[in-house]
């Protein structure tokens, strides 16, 4: 059976645990996955006033989740807060994303709002549509991570009341594995995977002197962190997913046999 990435040596970036569905959609095609986490993600500490706005979700109308990360985290501190994970039977959500869906539908609850792309671009414009048809201003409740845009707080003004959480940060991990890092020094892979701004900002940090690499990056915003920071992205994911840039990995390698 022809395997397209027979022998290529792919290395992951991702935060740890979290290269799980890239591994596989790559290994199956004959790839090595490496994993190499230049992010690490934890609990922020909530304010006491924070920690109230938990307490009265039934004050909102709608609850956007803009990731997997953000979904697992919200519904832990709702359990540390609240001692149950039970949502107001009136809280409408909205979910960025197929993958946040699905991580939101493994803890019992669906949906009411999902949007086809994966950035807050892809969301914001059809979602302010969405509450310009309600009757009333509605109280949006916003989760996020630290490092998250102002696209969608920014994109809701005229057409909501929004307020935002930081629930999750996004940090450099203390420590990296040497003889991985040592491979990369070396140019031994074929291909390094982002997915955030983030990830590209902590490779800076770790490999400073370090601009020819091989790069794969999971969509636009990924690849201009990159390229701001003297990076040449060889590929960027049209759909920015596990998915499609496993997609564009296999395409690119495909087109150059």
């Amino acid at each position: 059976m022809n395997q397209p990435l027979q022998n290529k040596v792919f290395i992951s970036t991702r935060p740890a645990g979290m290269s799980n569905e890239i591994n596989c959609l790559l290994t199956e095609k004959g790839a090595a996955v490496l994993e190499f986490p230049l992010i690490e993600i934890s609990k922020t500490q909530l304010s006491f006033t924070e920690k109230k706005q938990f307490t009265r979700l039934n004050q909102f109308q709608w609850l956007i989740l803009t990731s997997s990360n953000g979904v697992w985290i919200f519904f832990e501190i709702l359990q540390e807060i609240n001692g149950n994970q039970k949502l107001p039977e009136n809280l409408k959500i909205a979910a960025i994303g197929e993958k946040t869906k699905e991580t939101l539908e493994s803890f019992g609850y669906r949906a009411a709002f999902v949007n086809p792309g994966a950035t807050a671009e892809d969301f914001s414009e059809p979602f302010a549509n969405r509450l310009k048809t309600e009757t009333t201003k509605p109280k949006v409740l916003l989760p996020v991570g630290n490092l998250a845009r102002t696209v969608i707080q920014s994109s809701l003004k005229e057409v909501a009341n929004c307020t935002r959480i930081n629930i999750y940060q996004t940090e450099m991990p203390l420590k990296t594995d040497k003889n991985i890092a040592e491979r990369i020094k070396n140019n031994r892979y074929d291909m390094l995977i982002f997915t955030s701004p983030s990830g590209i900002r902590n490779f800076v940090k770790t490999f400073p002197k370090l601009k020819n690499i091989s790069m794969a990056c999971i969509g636009d915003i990924t690849a201009g962190a990159a390229i701001n920071n003297g990076f040449h992205p060889l590929i960027v994911a049209e759909n920015s997913s596990s998915k499609g840039i496993v997609e564009s990995i296999l395409n690119y390698y495909i087109s150059k046999t």
